[in-house]
């Protein structure tokens, strides 16, 4: 089941205890489809890894392409596997972050192999012939954003 952030009773936005604006789940969904590359992270023998990959939001799902030797390929086990994704400002000190967490499974319908990879476009590592589509299933969605800019004080 994913989770779903609603705002507050009084209609403003949620926010978190350090202040950051709680994205709602429609939000999150709009971030992920709004960057080009996110990062997923995975267990593999033993170790966490965190790969960059170029991704297409498909529904509620985030989909990447990899290629079967890759070590992305352990995710296709239906595995617990997270993807983020953010976007900032630095001169204005604002940015966002959003987290999908679910299990990951390979996609085996070519038409819809073939949608994605018209949507993907060319990928920034160019294309390979052993490729295949991985479609995360989300079982939890969350995002913050910083809205506002802090002044920096001097300690001490």
């Amino acid at each position: 089941m994913t989770t779903i952030h609603q705002p507050d009773t009084n209609g403003t936005a949620a926010v978190d205890h350090r202040g950051l604006r709680v994205l709602e789940f429609d939000e999150c969904l709009r971030r992920v489809a709004s960057a080009p590359v996110g990062r997923v992270a995975f267990r593999d023998g033993g170790e966490i890894l965190v790969l960059p990959v170029n991704h297409v939001a498909d529904g509620v799902a985030v989909t990447f392409r990899t290629t079967w030797g890759s070590k992305l390929a352990a995710t296709v086990r239906d595995e617990p596997v997270a993807f983020e994704v953010d976007g900032y400002e630095d001169n204005a000190r604002v940015g966002w972050s959003v987290l999908v967490k679910g299990t990951a499974s390979v996609i085996d319908d070519e038409a819809t192999c073939a949608r994605l990879e018209e949507e993907l476009g060319e990928p920034w590592i160019g294309p390979s012939e052993e490729s295949f589509w991985i479609r995360l299933r989300p079982d939890e969605v969350s995002g913050r954003e910083l809205v506002h800019t802090r002044s920096i004080g001097h300690c001490c």
